[in-house]
């Protein structure tokens, strides 16, 4: 990476976020998107409008869902017989 002056008069790493990030991410708040208000990041819904915030959940994909199945019906079919 080339030398940046501007990060060490900041006091930034120069393998860190940068300016720009910090000031997007760094908050502890974020923004409704229904009516605007500063919500707290872990809020699991706003307390003006009542707005819900959808939960980051990483569900399986359904191949995943599918291939086990096969597999179980196979393995049933096969001890049975």
């Amino acid at each position: 990476m080339p030398y940046d002056p501007d990060f060490e008069s900041e006091g930034l790493d120069p393998e860190g976020p940068s300016r720009a990030d910090l000031e997007r991410f760094g908050d502890e708040f974020r923004t409704c998107p229904e009516c605007g208000a500063d919500v707290y990041d872990q809020a699991e819904m706003c307390p003006k409008c009542g707005h819900a915030f959808e939960q980051q959940r990483h569900s399986a994909p359904v191949w995943v869902y599918l291939t086990v199945g096969f597999v179980l019906i196979a393995f049933v079919l096969i001890s049975v017989l």
